[in-house]
């Protein structure tokens, strides 16, 4: 069944000062449909405010965070833009002193391909010398080798027959064996072994203490240039003093005085004797007096009493010529020469000196020490040597070489 009763709309009946119901006709009344869906409506309102208010604090936090998040998002891009364009200076850095460093090593690259050039061409240069060297080395090499080898042997031949000197001898010999030994050549191999054996002969030779004797020598000229002659001289003022006289001492006590007399004599007794006594006491006197004078001693040359004091002098000089004479045959190894001059400043000590000083008797000691010494040494030749020179060299066929 069909409802025809017209549908009152609810806000005109609500509205205040309508007619159509009062508050007694709406109390009286039962509710209808539409005031209970007014109050439907009513009860929802403030639900969807809340749903409203959360929805829009929820859409505020989702923008405040999208917000934040693109803020840091901004931040990291700034951040990696830096970070980026740092590396890509340092990258630029990098690359350029790579760059460089590449450029440094194909430059020392070139410099080092141009070294070895440099290196291969005189390398070649050399061996090209040494072929040469080694093909004029097979001829007249061996010739100038054989001209020096035979200088440094006439060498050490003139110090042994001239000098005397071994060690000389022995260093000439020692330079051309170590000549031969850097050349090397197969053709001077007895060469070398005459001179091995020069040298192992020479090596043998006693050696003389040239050094001890000459200094032997030089005190012998010292102790005759100060030791006093037979007669006095500049150099020896006191010489002919008695040794008691000349060291200050006491004289002896003189044995020829007479006796005294006896005391139970008579007075004139002792009076003779007395008297008697008067010569033998004048002449002790006057010996005492003239002792300090007067000297006695045994003079094997009567002609050395009778030097004046210039001839003492050139004496003197005479020995020390004689002596420096002996030091020059010394050295060049004169053994008749360095006899003959000793032996004549001993004869000329035991001569002319005063035999009772000191200086005197040492000079003629060492005289007698450097006459006994021996000089003389017999020297080996070159002569093996010299043949092996002589011998290579007409194998060579070249003539004595002149000596510039």
């Amino acid at each position: 069944m069909t409802d025809t009763t017209p549908a009152i709309d609810p806000a005109i009946a609500a509205a205040p000062g309508s007619t159509a119901a009062n508050p007694a006709d709406r109390e009286a009344s039962p509710p209808t449909q539409a005031d209970k869906s007014n109050k439907g409506r009513r009860r929802s309102l403030p639900g969807l405010a809340i749903a409203l208010v959360l929805a829009v604090l929820v859409i505020a936090a989702l923008a405040a965070a999208l917000w934040y998040q693109r803020q840091q998002f901004e931040r990291s891009g700034r951040e990696i833009a830096s970070r980026l364009d740092a590396v890509s200076s340092e990258l630029a850095t990098v690359r350029r002193e790579a760059r460089q460093s590449l450029s440094l090593a194909q430059s020392h690259d070139d410099r080092l391909r141009a070294l070895d050039q440099t290196l291969a061409d005189v390398q070649g240069r050399f061996a090209a010398l040494e072929q040469a060297l080694q093909t004029f080395g097979d001829g007249s090499g061996d010739v100038q080798l054989l001209n020096d080898v035979e200088q440094l042997l006439t060498l050490a031949n003139q110090q042994l027959r001239l000098g005397g000197s071994v060690s000389n001898a022995i260093v000439a010999l020692e330079t051309a064996q170590a000549r031969l030994a850097r050349a090397e050549r197969p053709a001077f191999a007895t060469l070398m072994q005459a001179i091995n054996g020069d040298l192992d002969r020479l090596r043998a030779v006693p050696m003389v203490d040239v050094p001890a004797l000459a200094s032997k020598v030089d005190q012998l000229i010292a102790l005759t240039a100060r030791a006093p002659l037979l007669v006095p001289d500049a150099a020896a003022p006191g010489a002919g003093q008695p040794a008691s006289a000349a060291s200050g001492g006491p004289m002896p006590p003189q044995s020829d005085a007479p006796e005294p007399a006896d005391a139970d004599a008579s007075w004139w007794q002792r009076w003779r004797a007395e008297i008697a006594s008067w010569p033998q006491r004048a002449a002790a006197a006057v010996g005492r007096e003239l002792a300090d004078m007067i000297s006695i001693q045994r003079v094997d040359e009567a002609g050395a009493l009778l030097l004046s004091p210039e001839q003492g002098a050139q004496l003197r000089a005479n020995i020390r010529m004689r002596l420096l004479t002996a030091q020059v045959a010394l050295l060049m190894r004169q053994p008749a020469i360095w006899t003959n001059e000793i032996d004549a400043v001993a004869a000329a000590l035991a001569a002319s000196y005063d035999g009772r000083s000191p200086d005197t008797v040492a000079a003629q000691r060492l005289a007698r020490e450097l006459g006994q010494a021996e000089i003389a040494v017999k020297l080996p030749g070159l002569s093996a040597s010299l043949a092996a020179a002589a011998t290579l060299r007409a194998s060579l066929g070249d003539a004595p070489a002149r000596a510039e």
